[in-house]
């Protein structure tokens, strides 16, 4: 089912597994029983992340809407001796935060001003990805859906889709290059993410073919990139994400304290392959050895 003009909130209360969770089972039992008995933190960079997509997908007046009802980016407490604000890891900010409304998120005006607006300017000013988004035409796309191998209720919020494409939009870190995205898909698992997606907008009518990443850096030079998502990636998502339903059922039903965690078995364990590919063998080493 989608569901239209959803509030954050609402989207949170409706039944079902979604990816930041099976994330964390999709490593093990027992580390995605640990992730969800965890407390969730939003941090800075989540916040900033929040804001480009808000700056990017939805436009400025929905941004602001956004800044206006969420977030607190003024009356920080102001360091005399420096005329500057204290930094947030300093007791008198940290006092200050106790006393402001806690559900608000705080964003400094130099990351807001910064920051936030300079990624947004970047993204509407790399062509690709602004015409995929002129292509995509529904934004936070909120959804559920029965899973049709494994049958357990499943739910997303994809940030943008057409009827045949669709994508995700993240904010990074590092200099853009291929090697330091790769590495990011795997590590933070968004081709697991990615494929859940992509299934979900299938099993709601959307015939998707393919998928679409933009990848916008936050600091430097404020590259952007828009890529697809290859078919192994996709395949490979899509069994993690299976895995990770298996690992959740597995958890949720056993009475351990602790449940089972990625090595229930004795395995072969050595260095890496590469190494023992590339290293030269005794033989060819040509030594001699004396009696």
């Amino acid at each position: 089912m989608i569901y239209k003009n959803i509030t954050f909130a609402d989207y949170q209360a409706l039944p079902g597994l979604n990816a930041s969770k099976l994330k964390g089972y999709a490593t093990s039992p027992r580390f995605g029983w640990f992730k969800e008995k965890s407390e969730f933190k939003k941090t800075m960079p989540m916040s900033i992340g929040s804001l480009v997509h808000a700056y990017a997908l939805e436009g400025d007046k929905a941004a602001q809407e956004l800044i206006n009802a969420k977030y607190i980016t003024s009356g920080f407490p102001v360091n005399e001796s420096t005329g500057k604000p204290y930094g947030a890891t300093s007791g008198k900010y940290l006092t200050w935060l106790e006393a402001q409304d806690p559900n608000k998120e705080v964003i400094f005006p130099e990351l807001l001003e910064g920051t936030v607006r300079k990624v947004a300017r970047a993204i509407a000013d790399h062509e690709p990805s602004t015409s995929i988004l002129r292509e995509c035409t529904f934004r936070e796309t909120a959804m559920t859906w029965k899973c049709p191998f494994t049958g357990f209720d499943c739910k997303a919020l994809v940030d943008f889709n057409g009827y045949k494409m669709a994508g995700d939009l993240k904010t990074f870190g590092k200099q853009l290059s291929f090697h330091s995205m790769e590495r990011e898909i795997y590590d933070r698992q968004y081709h697991l993410q990615f494929a859940f997606y992509m299934d979900g907008l299938k099993a709601n009518g959307f015939h998707i073919e393919e998928f679409y990443v933009i990848f916008a850096q936050n600091f430097g030079d404020y590259d952007v990139g828009c890529f697809i998502i290859d078919e192994p990636t996709m395949e490979q998502g899509q069994a993690d994400y299976l895995k990770a339903i298996a690992n959740h059922t597995a958890a949720h039903t056993s009475a351990e304290e602790f449940k089972p965690g990625c090595f229930p078995k004795i395995v072969d364990i050595g260095i890496p392959h590469y190494h023992l590919d590339e290293a030269p063998t005794v033989a060819s080493l040509g030594l001699e050895f004396g009696e």
